[in-house]
């Protein structure tokens, strides 16, 4: 009877402890699975974590290159609004393309001439002054009216080329003028009726000298009557012949009742009383000279 105790509390025992067993494998096994679980999830959220890092990659990479191209298109925008607009060639693009001469060969040719031109210049040009208000241009018996009056030109000729000392003087003409003056103010100091002798010369200076030159002293002989220079009626002089660049001198002789009528003036003598003077040396380098010239 005992032993019958004793094993069925062995057994027991042997039950509980199996039970026991059993119990901690399936918790061992709930344990296992939801480690399992655990692992998978983690896998999900790492795989998730790389998928966010592509999307992100991806995402970044997609606006780096929407910046680039934006970058292209801005630089392309840029450069074709630099360039100029080329424009279809016209009928002389094509002639001079036939010749086989290029707008811009041809355009270097003329600025190879123009500058060959511009060497060849010389530096001393010309000086060109005021020839007063009385001054008229024409052949005789030509009418001449300006803004002084109406001029008609009795008797003109060319005189010539006279050297006093390095100045050379050209006296290009030499006119005996009449005419009506309808400018009042000058009216006023000459008279409405007039008559006068114009003198056009241009003078230079040949030498290296600085040199001064008094051409508005240049007197002239009518007739035994000796004439000067009107001061307010002639042109502009300019003494200083410091430079060789050639200069225009005009001078006129106002005639009156006293002298004798045009027609009986066919001979005149110009007078040149000053000598040029070298302005360093205060020397004269030449002497006055008179010229004889028949109207």
């Amino acid at each position: 009877m005992y032993k019958s105790f004793v094993a069925i509390g062995i057994m027991a025992t042997i039950t509980l402890v199996g039970c026991d067993l059993n119990q901690q494998e399936n918790i061992k096994e709930v344990s296992m699975a939801e480690l399992s679980q655990q692992e998978e999830l983690k896998k999900e959220e790492i795989v998730l974590d790389k998928d966010e890092v592509s999307d992100k990659a991806e995402s970044a990479s997609s606006d780096s290159e929407d910046k680039d191209q934006n970058a292209k298109e801005k630089v392309e925008n840029t450069e074709r609004a630099s360039e100029p607009e080329t424009e279809e060639p016209g009928p002389e693009a094509e002639e001079e393309t036939k010749s086989g001469t290029t707008p811009e060969e041809k355009t270097e040719a003329e600025g190879s001439v123009a500058t060959e031109k511009e060497t060849e210049k010389p530096t001393d040009t010309f000086n060109h002054y005021p020839r007063g208000q009385f001054a008229v241009d024409g052949n005789p018996g030509q009418t001449v009216e300006n803004a002084t009056g109406v001029f008609t030109i009795e008797k003109a000729t060319e005189a010539g080329n006279v050297k006093v000392g390095p100045i050379n003087i050209q006296i290009k003409n030499v006119s005996l003028v009449s005419g009506e003056v309808t400018e009042e103010s000058i009216a006023g100091i000459s008279g409405d009726e007039v008559r006068f002798l114009q003198v056009d010369a241009v003078l230079q200076n040949t030498s290296d000298l600085p040199l001064q030159f008094c051409f508005a002293c240049t007197t002239m002989d009518m007739n035994g009557h000796q004439l000067t220079a009107h001061d307010m009626f002639s042109g502009r002089t300019d003494g200083d012949y410091t430079s060789t660049t050639p200069k225009n001198a005009t001078l006129v002789y106002m005639l009156n009742e006293d002298h004798p009528p045009s027609e009986q003036i066919s001979n005149v003598t110009i007078d040149i009383t000053s000598s040029p003077k070298n302005i360093e040396t205060e020397k004269s380098v030449g002497t006055g000279k008179s010229i004889d010239v028949s109207l």
